[in-house]
């Protein structure tokens, strides 16, 4: 037997809203937004609940509630609140994500300035709230949207356009807005990893990204093979539950089943080539934390090259002064009298950045950009083991990541983005150099031609991609190299120990994903063969022919590639998925 309570009324549920704004009832949850290329986390999305014991306990019935009532501005500004001060409560780190529903604009109880209140009381600064402009109904909203991007980013808040690729408009609303983050729509993600035209759609939209200086979020997220494909694909920031689910109380920290699939990023330069911070440090001037200001300002309109000085207490550095950030205070009337004497350091800038002395220039790179509100004309300052060293200028970081992209560009194979030639044979005459042992292993896929003349480049490509991935998660992205040296052939320069049970491991992983790729009844073909032969295939091998050269022998990479060669056509001889590994350690001696 069953009970049937009356459903609530909109008078009931109107009341009951009142009820969990005035009494404060709202739960905020958070769920963390990570960054892949530097594993860490980037910041967290708060999402709201009601009661668990009340019929506006999920959100679509309260937000919906809310515009029925005209109290959508009401309960935004109520959500935000309980947001902030329970971030600020857990001592979270980085930015918090709130969403914003620009209809709210035209609610007659909106209120300008109560976000300013809010973090001023809770302690936050402006520079850590990004807020998500959703179109809910996107062909009428554009106005709206433009509206409330102009008025947060004049106030120094981020903006984000959440569920990019959902609402017809969205390319418009992108091009129009200029958020700093755009959220890649869960319809993308969900299932990419097995669907070749979802993919195509993500790398347009991570282009454009690229392109206009946006970051991109892929959301929603829910499977290690989905998370695994957006790395391989280059997607630098992540969100969904497989990563978190929305918790009262998040992980402070990226959570322990992500970190591995970071390391799966495909690695394009080795330790030789990684250039760190160390390299474009120079002295500066330093400045104690209690001189006065006034002097500080005396310093600056002395040297108009002097953009900023940092300031450091013994040798621990505490943060950069800016130039431009300090004269304006002083520009003020009556500056002179209310801050000449106060001490430097309550002038310190609230984005400086300190790194440590081997922190690589890419990774630092992203920490300076990944901020929209960064001020770039502010110098790092570096240090060592926490003791002040130096300081880094921008424009030479910036110098230094263009170089190094544009070889990256020169250098990588377009498909797969992994390097090609010249940085493989860079590393190879790199460990010889050092006399560093390694085990070199060309990887081909048997009769790969015939399976592109009879599939098509499409899911030829999509072979290749797949072999890609497989290869970046069988190596040890701490030691071993991946060079893509044309078509369907890749080499791995192995340092790890335990190189032969990978590449055994590597050969079962191909069969797998090979079978999940083409159908079992469309895996026996006819096709062609290099001399214009018809005959029959089956499905594609792989052939790995790995080489263990001494390295007191070989002096170029010329020789190792000779001894891979002998190698790979033997592994190739019997047409079978197989490891063959050489005899032969030593190139031949050529007659002169």
């Amino acid at each position: 037997m069953s009970t049937d309570y009356p459903l609530p009324t909109p008078m009931d549920l109107h009341k009951e809203l009142r009820r969990i704004i005035d009494a404060k009832l709202l739960n905020p949850v958070f769920q963390p937004i990570v960054a892949l290329a530097n594993p860490r986390i980037l910041g967290y999305e708060a999402l709201i609940r009601g009661p668990e014991n009340s019929p506006l306990h999920y959100p679509d019935a309260l937000f919906a509630t809310a515009r029925q009532s005209r109290l959508s501005a009401v309960l935004e500004f109520a959500c935000r609140e309980v947001s902030c001060v329970r971030f600020a409560e857990l001592c979270l780190p980085g930015k918090l994500f709130l969403n914003m529903s620009p209809i709210s604009f035209t609610d007659s109880q909106y209120r300008d300035g109560v976000t300013r209140e809010i973090l001023q009381r809770v302690g936050l600064s402006a520079e850590r709230i990004v807020f998500e402009l959703t179109e809910s109904q996107p062909l009428d909203e554009t106005e709206l949207l433009r509206a409330a991007s102009i008025h947060f980013q004049r106030q120094g808040f981020a903006i984000a356009l959440d569920d990019l690729g959902a609402g017809y408009s969205g390319l418009r609303v992108w091009s129009e807005l200029g958020p700093d983050y755009v959220k890649i729509d869960r319809h993308f993600i969900a299932g990419i990893d097995r669907d070749p035209v979802k993919r195509e759609f993500v790398r347009a939209m991570l282009d454009i990204a690229h392109r206009m200086g946006n970051k991109a979020i892929a959301e929603g997220i829910e499977t290690a093979e989905e998370l695994s494909t957006l790395i391989a694909m280059g997607v630098e920031y992540a969100q969904g539950y497989f990563i978190a689910r929305p918790q009262l109380q998040p992980p402070a920290e990226l959570p322990a089943h992500v970190l591995p699939l970071c390391r799966t990023r495909p690695s394009l330069h080795q330790d030789s080539f990684v250039r760190k911070v160390g390299e474009i440090l120079v002295d500066a001037q330093t400045v104690a934390p209690r001189v006065p200001a006034a002097e500080v300002v005396k310093l600056f309109r002395s040297d108009v090259r002097l953009a900023c000085v940092p300031i450091v207490d013994g040798d621990r550095p505490l943060g950069m002064v800016s130039r431009a950030e300090l004269l304006n205070v002083f520009a003020h009337r009556f500056a002179h009298e209310l801050y000449a004497a106060k001490p430097i350091r309550d002038f310190i800038s609230p984005l400086s950045v300190i790194v440590e002395i081997d922190t690589e220039l890419k990774a630092l790179g992203q920490i300076m950009t990944e901020d929209p509100q960064q001020n770039l004309s502010v110098d790092f300052i570096v240090c060592e083991q926490g003791r002040y060293r130096g300081v880094g200028k921008v424009r030479n970081l910036l110098r230094c990541i263009t170089e190094e992209k544009l070889r990256v560009a020169r250098h990588s194979n377009p498909l797969t983005q992994l390097p090609g030639n010249v940085p493989l044979y860079e590393w190879i005459d790199h460990l010889l150099i050092e006399q560093q042992p390694f085990v070199a292993a060309y990887c081909d896929i048997n009769h790969f031609k015939p399976f592109n003349d009879y599939f098509g480049y499409s899911l030829g490509d999509e072979v290749i991609l797949a072999m890609s991935r497989l290869l970046v998660s069988a190596i040890d992205q701490r030691q071993d190299f991946i060079g893509h040296v044309g078509g369907d052939d890749f080499v791995v320069v192995f340092r790890s120990s335990d190189w032969l049970m990978r590449c055994e491991q590597l050969m079962a992983a191909f069969t797998q994903v090979y079978c999940q790729l083409v159908p079992a009844d469309q895996q026996v073909y006819w096709s062609q063969d290099r001399q214009g032969r018809r005959q029959i295939y089956g499905p594609l091998t792989l052939a790995i022919g790995c080489v263990v050269p001494e390295v007191g022998s070989c002096k170029t990479h010329h020789q190792i590639a000779q001894l891979l060669a002998e190698a790979k056509h033997a592994a190739k001889r019997q047409e079978v998925s197989q490891v063959f590994v050489s005899r032969r350690r030593r190139p031949l001696i050529l007659p002169g």
